[in-house]
């Protein structure tokens, strides 16, 4: 089954200007922003950089220098770069900050296509503990440093850029491009084109009414896959494109497991049960008010910060270290503290055990339909 390397080196033998921006074009586009561009690009230079030039520089191995992702990350750049499509696109605007003391990793890249149309890429969420935390605060109604900076890098683009212009992200990725798209001025949302979202988290219904999110929602194009777990968080998955994976579970947040057919995704449904399972997390997650959630969301930061990890790959590669720190954290949780995690814990089992309830009820009315229509015929 083909993914998205496949579909490059198969399908993008036309240009951009005889064929427009699809929808895989623009997971392609959002996946090459989690190259490590730091030793190749300049930090926000105006100055397009084409991507010919970009793997001629000495230092260009290091942009796959990730032990996990960094062989995918080779490939779909070698595709692109012997590709018709996109071996005319430049890149420009490269920023990248992370600031452990401030919970915030941001990373964004502007690609500039031949039809005279940019594209603004937000990276999503990195292997930075950072960046996990990160995560978690988009729960809040307050806006994370990432957001903030979303708005602020989408201006400072569109201050030298002057032409039409589409969004998107993978993950965080996909949250960012939103947000800094319901946030921009009106003379930047007469410019957007679409705004692509690729199992990306979505907003508390009030951050969308607070941000007029209303004027960019007919712009945003929303693509899951079948199990997807991040994408459907503080989300709906009602008018999304749900695409089949070849992993499961919680792997399929990964964009190199979609499949591609003929040139375009494999479509699918979701799963009733699947679906009732995010929503009910939701539900739990907007019936805390906002002093119980950010209390949560502060708890696990904490937790996180007790394994004294700086990124995932420690964080699993001393285990036994970190569980030690983190069981040491917990134990010097003070009573109120651990009485405030029993009661929230509860809330949401007690909103699982009704969910699991109402999925019997209705199993059991299936099958004795099922065995009255055989009693009538």
């Amino acid at each position: 089954m083909a993914n998205i390397v496949d579909y490059v080196k198969k399908y993008c033998g036309t240009t951009f200007e005889k064929q427009p921006l699809s929808i895989e074009d623009a997971l392609v586009l959002a996946e090459l922003s989690y190259l490590k561009f730091d030793p190749v690009l300049e930090q926000m230079c105006e100055t397009p950089v084409s991507i010919k030039d970009l793997a001629a520089k000495k230092d260009a191995d290091l942009m796959f220098a990730d032990p996990k992702y960094g062989k995918d990350y080779r490939e779909l750049f070698d595709a692109a770069l012997s590709s018709v499509r996109f071996s005319e696109i430049s890149f420009s605007f490269y920023i990248n900050r992370i600031e452990a003391e401030n919970e915030t990793q941001f990373a964004a890249v502007t690609y500039l296509l031949p039809t005279g149309e940019a594209f603004v890429a937000f990276r999503g969420t990195d292997e930075s503990i950072v960046g996990w935390q990160e995560d978690f605060g988009l729960a809040l109604n307050k806006p994370i440093m990432g957001q903030k900076l979303s708005v602020d890098y989408l201006e400072k683009v569109c201050t030298s850029f002057k032409g039409d212009l589409s969004l998107g992200g993978h993950s965080k990725g996909g949250n960012l491009a939103v947000y800094s798209a319901m946030n921009s001025p009106a003379d930047i949302k007469s410019r957007l084109i679409h705004i692509y979202s690729f199992d990306g988290p979505g907003f508390r219904p009030e951050v969308i009414r607070e941000n007029n999110g209303e004027d960019v929602i007919g712009k945003l194009i929303s693509v899951i896959p079948q199990s997807s777990l991040v994408g459907m968080l503080l989300n709906t998955a009602e008018d999304s494109i749900v695409v089949n994976s070849r992993s499961v579970g919680v792997f399929q947040h990964n964009p190199y497991y979609w499949v591609i057919k003929d040139g375009t995704f494999s479509r699918t449904e979701i799963t009733n049960q699947h679906r009732r399972w995010i929503n009910t997390f939701n539900e739990w997650i907007f019936s805390l008010d906002e002093e119980r959630l950010e209390r949560f969301v502060n708890l696990f930061c904490e937790v996180l910060n007790a394994t004294e990890a700086s990124d995932t790959r420690e964080l699993t590669g001393q285990i036994f270290k970190s569980a030690g720190n983190v069981f040491k954290k917990t134990r010097d949780i003070d009573d109120d503290t651990k009485e405030f995690l029993q009661k929230i814990g509860k809330s949401y089992f007690d909103m699982v055990k009704d969910m699991m309830k109402s999925e019997a009820r209705e199993k059991m009315n299936e099958a004795l339909e099922a065995i009255r229509t055989v009693k009538k015929s």
